[in-house]
């Protein structure tokens, strides 16, 4: 027979001596906890019994603690306040309305994030959690929202387009001033950072160069398989990133980066906010209202 955690009596007789020795009488804490008298002596009674010592000095109207009944009920009163406020803080919590919204690294740090706060402006009673992962999105999609760049329409039951985007390499204000007037060959031979994306909608740099016409060798000399780190990578020199010109804006009117402006083409997808369920929460449909509103373009 496994053995109990803890040596402890029931908590039906310490809950009922913690209320009488607040109380000092028999009646009243019987009227707190919603029993009878009988019922709290029947529990002190018990929980003498199982101490074997008495707790209480009993009178007509009232009791009084002993010297071992106040030891106990010190440490009771304390251990029960401190589970009132563990309690009330979860349930606070629960009570919070709160939304899930999935996303990858570069969505996440680069645009949602800073829109998130500007939310909070707004609406700050309502939680947002974010799902971070740079994997391909999984159906079904475990979150009440989501933010996915795709090709094609998604196939969920709300969603809205946000927005579509340019591509066009960007590099250190340095380097920029370097490659003034480069050609696509001239790019095809720099130190490019490219991301290994395991999402076949990702537009990599040997894709770019075929939208613009390039056809030629390309020199992929950085290699990186998260496009944070593709874009940490390009502000500290070591080449260039091809850059989403929305999702990198931050960063560009930072002057962190700079945008090579002969070379750009459009993205030949665009960023959609989906609703994996119809029915959304009120939180999920209040922040997904808010984005429609504020970011589509």
């Amino acid at each position: 027979m496994r053995s109990k955690p803890y040596d402890m009596p029931p908590l039906t007789m310490l809950r009922a001596f913690e209320a009488a020795s607040r109380r000092g009488a028999f009646n009243e804490a019987a009227s707190e906890l919603n029993v009878t008298p009988g019922a709290v002596s029947h529990q002190v009674k018990a929980l003498e019994k199982w101490l074997g010592m008495a707790l209480f000095t009993r009178g007509h109207r009232a009791v009084t603690l002993t010297d071992d009944g106040e030891r106990l009920f010190s440490v009771l009163r304390d251990s029960f306040r401190d589970i009132a406020a563990i309690t009330a803080s979860l349930r606070s919590q629960s009570d919070t309305p709160r939304v899930e919204i999935a996303a990858t690294t570069a969505v996440s740090s680069l645009w949602l994030t800073p829109r998130i706060i500007s939310f909070w402006q707004d609406h700050e009673s309502i939680q947002v959690n974010q799902q971070i992962s740079d994997r391909l999105l999984q159906r079904p999609i475990h979150a009440d929202l989501a933010i996915e760049y795709r090709l094609d329409e998604p196939k969920e039951p709300a969603f809205v387009r946000l927005f579509g985007d340019e591509l066009v390499p960007v590099c250190t204000p340095a380097i920029a001033e370097r490659l003034q007037g480069a050609s696509l060959e001239d790019l095809a031979n720099e130190s490019l950072i490219n991301m290994d994306a395991r999402n076949e909608n990702w537009t990599t740099w040997a894709a770019w160069f075929d939208k613009m016409k390039y056809h030629g060798p390309i020199g992929l000399a950085r290699r990186v398989n998260n496009y944070s780190i593709a874009i940490q990578l390009a502000q500290e020199g070591a080449g260039l990133a091809l850059g989403w010109r929305k999702l990198t804006a931050p960063l560009l009117e930072q002057g962190r980066l700079v945008p090579l402006e002969d070379h750009v083409c459009p993205a030949p997808g665009a960023f959609y906010l989906i609703a994996p369920n119809a029915d959304m929460s009120d939180a999920a449909r209040v922040l997904y209202d808010w984005m429609v509103a504020h970011h589509m373009s």
